[in-house]
């Protein structure tokens, strides 16, 4: 039987840290908890993590009951005890490991929502969409212009109605997953724009 894990959590969010932290806070060191209970406050703790791609809003079952497999034969080998199908708990060695590095996980995931593992791709994303002067124009005025819109959306004037709606949406699921409201703006305004100037 493989050894119990003795090594810290990461200093960054990641989805098995996160559902042990999250069965520690549900009390799972002392009674078992329902998984569908421990997925649902992961979620909480790390909603850009564990939510759907396109509703960041909504858990992601697939995610966290992955998180949870990962866990029990990889991460956190003997860190948590399968009471029954649908239920964990923490052995006295997952309540000694989380509470020996309790200030790292109070540090990630206890300051508001962690951002998501693809956080760094929407970062470069609204990024480039701040220096291009498609948004410039935008946010000094409001105009719209199909020529620098397609230089920052990578696609052409000319490209069908289904590539710039693929192009609004990437943009819009940026916006999301940053919780930036000013981006889903900017995609709501775009979407309505292209309807009038890009043959379907």
């Amino acid at each position: 039987m493989a050894e119990a894990r003795t090594s810290p959590p990461s200093t960054t969010a990641n989805n098995q840290d996160a559902f042990l932290w999250a069965l520690y806070v549900l009390g799972g060191s002392d009674t078992e908890i329902d998984v569908e209970q421990i997925y649902l406050k992961a979620f909480e703790l790390a909603p850009a993590r564990l939510g759907w791609r396109t509703r960041p809003d909504l858990p992601d079952y697939k995610k966290t009951s992955k998180a949870l497999q990962s866990v029990e034969a990889k991460t956190h080998v003997g860190l948590v005890h399968k009471t029954h199908a649908n239920a964990r708990k923490l052995t006295a060695q997952g309540v000694q490991w989380i509470e020996m590095f309790k200030s790292i996980f109070e540090q990630v995931y206890s300051r508001g929502p962690v951002a998501a593992a693809s956080t760094n791709f929407h970062e470069k994303r609204r990024r480039s969409l701040h220096e291009s002067k498609a948004w410039q124009n935008w946010l000094r005025d409001g105009s719209l212009d199909i020529f620098k819109l397609a230089e920052v959306l990578t696609c052409s004037p000319g490209s069908p109605l289904p590539i710039w709606k693929s192009r609004v949406e990437e943009v819009s699921r940026a916006g999301n997953v940053l919780q930036d409201k000013e981006l889903i703006k900017f995609a709501d305004v775009i979407s309505m724009f292209i309807k009038t100037k890009v043959d379907k």
